[in-house]
């Protein structure tokens, strides 16, 4: 049996450890987290800058998690549609890696 709650930890401290400065853990029961992610300083050294908020669901990681874009910086519309898609994707793999 899958001690979901136990994955589910240790999958938060090693996130915690990689984005240590962009990770917040927002309520553990479900648990739901942001990590910011900001580009480097481009042209008119202006950032790109995103906050993605994932939930995970009971049985995760055996149920994929929920996600959405809480808040973005100079990201126009097709920006955020593709960080969506890209995020649907890993998810539809994801899924299909655990049917399989």
């Amino acid at each position: 049996m899958t001690d979901y709650s136990e994955e589910q930890r240790n999958e938060l401290e090693a996130l915690e450890s990689i984005y240590p400065d962009s990770f917040t853990v927002l309520s553990e029961k479900p648990t739901t987290f942001t990590i910011t992610v900001t580009s480097e300083a481009g042209e008119n050294d202006e950032t790109v800058q995103t906050t993605l908020k994932f939930t995970y669901r009971e049985k995760y990681p055996d149920e994929t998690p929920l996600y959405e874009i809480v808040s973005q910086e100079n990201l126009d519309d097709n920006d955020v549609t593709d960080i969506i898609k890209l995020l649907e994707q890993q998810v539809r793999k994801t899924e299909y890696l655990n049917s399989t």
